[in-house]
Parts: C-alpha cells; sequence; structure tokens
C-alpha cells in the first residue's frame, strides 16, 4: 500500500518541468496517495506551477554558501541543520521516494530516512551508491555512452518510476493573476496584442553553452526585418549584462523589449505563452514553453544534447553542431568551442520565416550548405515515443545506426511491461528514411567487424557463467580454497577483458557499463548469493549481446544490396586498360 510518496528533485529548474509526466503518472498509478516534492529554495517558486503536488519540502543549502556567513558558522550548524530537516522529513514516514538526483547527498540522505520502497539513486550503510531499477540503473551509464543514448530524460525518469509514459506530457499550471499582470506590461511596453513576439532566452546555467551575444542581436535585427517581430529577452538578473550587450549590438534597438531580471516565475510563464516563438538555449526557459506549447527554435552547444535534455513536446526545431567532438563529454573543459560557430543566425531566421509561412518545419532552399550541422524535429514516431526526426538527411554513419539499434535494445531488455518497442523493420524503416544510405559499404563492414566482436563478448560471458557455476558447486559440495581462488581470478580476468573491449569499441560500450552497473548493487557476505547473482549478470548481459548482434545482422543484411552495387562500382572504376 503506497498512501505517501516523496519524489526529490535536487537540481535544475528544468528537471522540475520535466519531472512533470512522472508525477502525473504517479498521481494515475495511486489516485489515493499524497504526493509531496523535495526542491532545493533556489526553485522553491515553481513549485505551485507543478501539477498533481499535495505539498512540498524545501531544502535551503543557499542560505551557507555566503562566504562571508562562514566566520560566524561552523560545520557543525550545516550538520544540525540538514539533520533537523531530515529528521522532518523522516517523521512523515513516506512510503514511496523517487529520487531523481544523482548526487551523493541524496543518496545519503535516503540512507538516513530509511524509505523502504526507493526509485532512483540511493546509497547503502558503507556509503556505496546503488539504484536498483533497470532504468535508472541505464540513467547512471548514459552520461558516458551519450553519442548511442536514444531516450529524452523525461523518458528516462518516467520509465524508472515504473510509470505509464503514453499520452503523458509536460505540463504546468498558469496562475490567474499573472495574466492580468502580463495585460499591464504589454500595455507598459507599448507591445500590442496582435504583434509577433518572438522570446530570446540568451544565457543558460553554464556559459559555454551559450550562442554569442553577436548572433543573437543579428538574429534579432533579421526577424525584425523578415516579420516585423518585436523581440523580448528573458532572463535572470544576473543575464541581464548579457541582454545590454545583444541589445547594443542590435541596429533595430526599438523593436526590442529587455526583460531581464524584471519578471518572477509567473510572469515569465505569462509572457513565454504570449510569445509565438522562443529561441533558447537549453534552459528551463525552453522547458517552460514546451509545457506551454510555445515553439521553441533550440540551440545545444558543448556538452548540451537535444537527445537528453531536448522539449519533451512535438513541434519544436533544435540545432546542434554535427562535428565529432559534440557533444562534449561531462567533466571536459573545451578552450575552443567551434560548435556554437557552426550554427549562424541566417539558420535560424530562414527556419522561422518558412515556418511563418508553412506552418511546419522545413528546409528553406535558401539555407546554403549543412553538412556540419543538425536540425532536428520534435515528433511521435510509430512508437508512440517523442523522438527527433532529422530534417537534413546526412550520410549514415556507425554511431547512427548503434543508436536506433539501441533504442531497440533496451525498450526490450529494459522494460519492466511488454513494450509497443519498434520491430527489426522499423529500425531498419526509420534508418532508410532519416538518414543517406548511399555509400553504405564502409559502415556495413564496421557493422560486421562489430558483429564478430559481439560474438567474442557472448563467449567471455559464456565463460563467466562457468566460473561462477563452479563457485556455487563448490560451496555446496566440498570447497577447495585453491580452485575457489582460481575461479575468483578467472571472473576478474573475464571482467577485465570485458571492460578492455568495451573501451576499445566504444559502440558496444553501454552493454559493458550495464553488466557493470548490474554488479555495483551486490550486498552482503553469502558468496552462494554473491556467484548467483553475478551469474545472472553475466545471462543478462549475453542476451543483450545477441540481441544486438541479431539488430545488427538484420541491418547488414538489409542494405547488402547497396554494398555489392558499390563494390561492383568500385571495381569496375579500378580496372586497368590493357590488363
Amino acid at each position: 500500500m503506497v498512501d505517501r510518496i516523496l519524489v526529490m528533485s535536487l537540481t535544475r529548474m528544468g528537471d522540475l518541468v520535466q519531472a512533470t509526466p512522472l508525477i502525473s503518472g504517479l498521481r494515475k498509478k495511486y489516485p489515493e496517495a499524497k504526493i509531496t516534492l523535495m526542491v532545493s529554495s533556489d526553485f522553491a517558486v515553481l513549485v505551485p506551477s507543478i501539477p498533481d503536488i499535495d505539498d512540498s519540502i524545501v531544502l535551503d543549502i543557499r542560505q551557507f554558501t555566503d562566504k562571508g556567513l562562514w566566520k560566524k558558522m561552523t560545520w557543525v550548524v550545516l550538520y544540525r541543520y540538514l539533520e533537523t530537516f531530515l529528521e522532518g522529513v523522516k517523521n512523515r514516514r513516506f512510503d514511496l521516494v523517487v529520487n531523481l538526483s544523482h548526487s551523493k547527498l541524496s543518496a545519503l540522505m535516503i540512507l538516513f530516512l530509511g524509505i523502504k520502497k526507493v526509485l532512483g539513486f540511493m546509497c547503502n550503510a558503507t556509503g556505496d551508491r546503488m539504484t536498483r531499477h533497470p532504468w535508472m540503473q541505464y540513467f547512471g551509464i548514459e552520461p558516458f555512452n551519450r553519442v548511442y543514448n536514444p531516450f529524452n530524460l523525461v523518458e528516462i525518469f518516467t520509465r524508472g518510476a515504473d510509470v505509464e509514459l503514453r499520452n503523458q506530457r509536460i505540463r504546468i499550471n498558469v496562475a490567474k493573476e499573472s495574466q492580468a499582470s502580463i495585460v499591464h506590461q504589454l500595455q507598459r511596453e507599448n507591445i500590442g496584442e496582435e504583434e509577433l513576439l518572438i522570446g530570446i532566452q540568451a544565457g543558460s546555467s553554464l556559459e559555454n553553452r551559450r550562442w554569442p551575444a553577436r548572433y543573437f542581436a543579428e538574429l534579432a535585427d533579421l526577424l525584425v526585418e523578415r516579420l516585423n517581430a518585436r523581440i523580448v529577452l528573458f532572463g535572470v538578473a544576473g543575464e541581464a549584462p548579457l541582454a545590454r550587450e545583444i541589445k547594443n549590438l542590435a541596429v533595430r534597438k526599438e523593436h526590442i523589449t529587455d526583460l531581464t531580471g524584471k519578471t518572477d516565475i509567473n510572469q515569465l510563464i505569462g509572457w513565454v505563452g504570449k510569445c509565438a516563438y522562443l529561441v533558447t538555449n537549453d534552459t528551463g526557459t525552453m522547458h517552460i514553453a514546451a509545457a506551454l506549447g510555445t515553439r521553441i527554435v533550440g540551440l545545444f552547444f558543448a556538452h548540451a544534447h537535444p537527445v537528453e535534455t531536448g522539449p519533451y513536446s512535438p513541434g519544436h526545431v533544435l540545432f546542434q553542431a554535427r562535428i565529432s567532438c559534440a557533444p562534449c563529454s561531462y567533466g571536459v573543459q573545451c578552450n575552443n568551442i567551434v560548435c556554437i560557430h557552426k550554427v549562424q543566425p541566417r539558420h535560424l531566421s530562414s527556419m522561422i520565416v518558412n515556418h511563418q509561412k508553412e506552418n511546419a518545419w522545413k528546409l528553406p532552399i535558401n539555407m546554403g550548405p549543412l553538412d556540419e550541422m543538425d536540425i532536428f524535429e520534435t515528433v511521435y514516431g510509430d512508437d508512440h515515443r517523442l523522438t527527433l526526426r532529422p530534417l537534413i538527411r546526412h550520410v549514415v554513419n556507425l554511431d547512427d545506426i548503434l543508436r536506433q539499434c539501441y533504442s531497440r535494445l533496451w525498450l526490450d531488455s529494459l522494460s519492466v511491461a511488454d513494450e509497443d518497442s519498434l520491430d527489426t523493420e522499423a529500425v531498419i524503416k526509420t534508418i532508410r528514411r532519416d538518414y543517406d544510405c548511399g555509400e553504405m559499404a564502409d559502415v556495413v563492414d564496421s557493422l560486421e567487424e562489430k558483429i564478430e566482436v559481439l560474438g567474442d563478448l557472448v563467449r567471455l560471458t559464456e565463460k563467466g557463467m562457468q566460473a561462477t557455476g563452479g563457485i556455487i558447486r563448490l560451496f555446496r559440495g566440498k570447497s577447495s580454497p585453491e580452485k575457489l581462488q582460481a575461479l575468483g581470478e578467472e571472473i576478474n580476468r573475464i571482467d577485465e577483458q570485458l571492460n578492455l573491449t568495451g573501451c576499445a569499441h566504444p559502440e558496444l560500450k553501454p552493454v559493458v557499463d550495464m553488466f557493470k552497473k548490474r554488479k555495483e548493487n551486490f550486498q552482503g557476505e553469502n558468496v552462494v548469493k554473491l556467484a548467483g547473482a553475478t551469474r545472472q549478470c553475466y545471462e543478462k548481459m549475453a542476451d543483450e549481446l545477441r540481441r544486438l548482434k541479431s539488430l545488427l545482422k538484420a541491418v547488414v543484411w538489409s542494405f547488402s544490396d547497396i554494398r555489392d552495387d558499390q563494390e561492383v562500382d568500385t571495381s569496375i572504376n579500378a580496372v586497368v586498360p590493357g590488363r
């Protein structure tokens, strides 16, 4: 029986909005339960806008970040605050906690609370972080395999809470009082109701994710000239210098309204809802626009990746550089962020102007060379999942094919209930539709190499099953310390070889990482139970490897005719006269 549910979201504003499908799913699954949302003090103002929440708890760590106060404080003060805070939470006796934060602090908090049913990250008594749900385990390995991830974080979170995803969407409540406030602000800024409002969110949580101010200024001028648009600049007070720089660089300053630092959360929601488009970096404001139905022109640079954190609603267009280093790996500090220059103001203005004419996202004929750019539209696919559909049909590469195959693999392997996942034919259909498959010979050769490596990995897992089975038999019979030690060393060698193979073939590393993530959850000192659990991990990995191998074989078979044609053409071109 689940009567009291705690949802922990302690990171960013956008994460709160992205959690709304999960919360709505919990409400549907547990209609009588009381749902409480725990947030950090930075984003507590957004809580009233989150639907299906009965109560909230605010963690105020911000009060301890003022260095000037530390002369009067000690670590004891911080400890006592956390202890009192957590005792209050513990006394509420929650039956279920869903932890959407991946910090060590949140995992330690859950250990202290002692809640029996945990979905998401937690830790054991020795402080080792762990998670038991397959989708949350996948969330733990995804940051290290970003290129091959096909899932938005909204989908990962929702599946990780075992709630229904279909027909769920991100939502926020719009306060009635904000509407009257927006009307007054429109009048004060001398903006007519009939004007085409285009919002710009130029800031972001990390500076290196930002498009340059001069590009925003140029885009603003283009939109004014071509659409007679009124440009509205959004942002927090700390981004006011950036907004001033944009306005100073723009030629058509009289058409730009700077609201940076001048709106509370309800006013921001109201203004974004009035905009026909929002041009934005990867920000919380972007997710607010997605919840309101405002068209988004999203910019994803450096670490930002549209597959992970793009707006979870259909009808938006997203830009990303298509270069080998995009997106950056987490923890990487790039000193030459070339990706922000691959997308130019004329690209965005052309797309927006064309959308105004066609009421659809289509590539205009005057876009110019697009080899180093991806443009995606957010759409619902044949499997009813939100996905990114490329508007530019680039030449397909190995990563593109692996990403599509992993979509099918993980939906089949990680989900508890039966899935409406795409079948193999649909995966191949998607590859043919979204990419230029005219140069598949080299890609097919690479796929065949990966298929061979997958066979090697399957054989390694079979050896692991044999070794763990040997340990179980020894303990159930007459154990031999020497044989046990030899089997333990054999398992270590197998795991090391699995890890080395994953590093040498990053396209296959997600499966290896899932194996390692599952093993992180082992506890206790019962050797037979540990060996049995390890054997199950080998069996699960072997099943995933075989499934992936089958998918890649199907792709190879599907494109074998193209490769044969290319090999014939190549041999003809290589014929030397007289021989």
